[in-house]
């Protein structure tokens, strides 16, 4: 089981709505980004190297995707053009500055394809194990248009109340609009949620900035660095999802077990 370190779960068992993250907190790319860039390239008939892609996308993704402190416009398309934005200074490290529009969408339709994504092996169970307590479970994540049917397609979304997306909010992580409009949505109190996440900038200090508990995953595969840091000290760090449930104040069960919860108050 995952090492919980932080603080100790709250009197009365902790909060009984969770939000989570999905990217490195959820799912990760199969087998990586450099992958899904090259498999694009390839359709297309680009001469490129897997160790060319992942050196750009590297260098372009230390910069950030985009700036998340402004409000956008939260459509569709331009969810498109935000991403293709990233994606075109990708591919601009190989020198390729030309190519068109169906290149990108091409791309795009390959990062939202179930088969690019890999689920993390205890989260389906942990999932369960929540929901069958009680807790409500929903989604706030920096991520592009089509996220709920990914979510669906990769059999997740039937946990989650809400799938709260940056690109259908018009605000990214850190900036608090995205949160406040979470909790609008389960018509909670920022007190009575915890939100989890790997990324200490969007995650941790975002959820922290609208008053919300916040618990960042801190995977031993990490290869992003988002979690590397100094974690204030009332934020718990977990090296997998199986550390959650105890900061809720839930036993942990075996398999095929219901599980025991040791609340004694809470919203319902």
């Amino acid at each position: 089981m995952s090492q919980v370190v932080g603080p100790a779960p709250a009197a009365d068992g902790g909060p009984r709505i969770v939000f989570f993250d999905v990217g490195d907190t959820l799912v990760r790319v199969e087998p990586s980004w450099a992958a899904v860039y090259l498999r694009t390239c390839r359709e297309f008939g680009l001469d490129v190297r897997e160790a060319e892609l992942e050196a750009a996308v590297a260098a372009e993704s230390a910069t950030g995707f985009w700036d998340a402190s402004e409000p956008f416009e939260a459509t569709m398309e331009a969810s498109f053009e935000r991403v293709k934005g990233y994606d075109v200074r990708v591919m601009a490290h190989l020198g390729l500055t030309d190519l068109p529009d169906r290149f990108y969408r091409r791309l795009g339709e390959h990062f939202l394809a179930a088969e690019t994504w890999s689920v993390f092996p205890e989260v389906r169970g942990v999932l369960d194990l929540l929901v069958a307590a009680g807790v409500r479970c929903s989604v706030v994540s920096n991520w592009v248009w089509g996220l709920p049917e990914l979510l669906h397609d990769l059999e997740l979304a039937h946990h989650f109340e809400h799938v709260v997306v940056s690109s259908r909010v018009g605000y990214d992580k850190p900036h608090p609009a995205i949160f406040r409009n979470a909790l609008e949505l389960v018509e909670a109190a920022a007190t009575d949620v915890l939100h989890v996440g790997d990324n200490l900038a969007t995650d941790v200090a975002g959820a922290r900035a609208a008053g919300i508990r916040a618990v960042l995953v801190r995977r031993p595969t990490d290869i992003h660095g988002h979690a590397r840091g100094d974690v204030p000290p009332d934020v718990s760090v977990i090296a997998d999802l199986t550390g959650l449930p105890p900061l809720l104040g839930l036993a942990p069960t075996a398999p095929g077990e219901r599980p025991m919860t040791v609340w004694s108050g809470g919203r319902s």
